[in-house]
């Protein structure tokens, strides 16, 4: 698990949808880095991490990774780099109802990136 010291780069968003609460959250590397490593967590009002909802380890471009932990509608999430991650990203939110659960779908964008 990355150390909390070690993370920078904070990118947040509040969980919307049409769901009240959602299982599983997926990021999408669709960067041009080949390799990225980074952690969703639940921010508090004041931007502190409250709760960690995963660590993502993302092994190529289009590469995705997921986590199974239930996060409610209008919660404050952030996403976190490492520390020596020197690329700035942005990135886009999605919310998806499957037949088994409900998923965030975190798609990670070069920041300079056409979309």
């Amino acid at each position: 698990m990355l150390p909390l010291q070690a993370l920078h780069a904070k990118m947040s968003f509040v969980v919307e949808g049409s769901e009240t609460s959602y299982n599983r959250t997926f990021v999408i590397n669709e960067t041009s880095q080949p390799n990225i490593r980074c952690r969703v967590v639940i921010l508090g009002n004041d931007d502190t991490m409250q709760e960690i909802v995963g660590v993502f380890n993302l092994s190529g471009i289009n590469d995705r990774d997921s986590n199974v932990k239930t996060v409610k509608k209008g919660m404050r999430l952030g996403i976190e780099m490492p520390k020596d991650f020197q690329k700035e990203l942005s990135f886009t939110v999605e919310y998806k109802d499957y037949p088994f659960y409900d998923a965030i779908v975190i798609h990670l964008y070069d920041k300079d990136s056409e979309f």
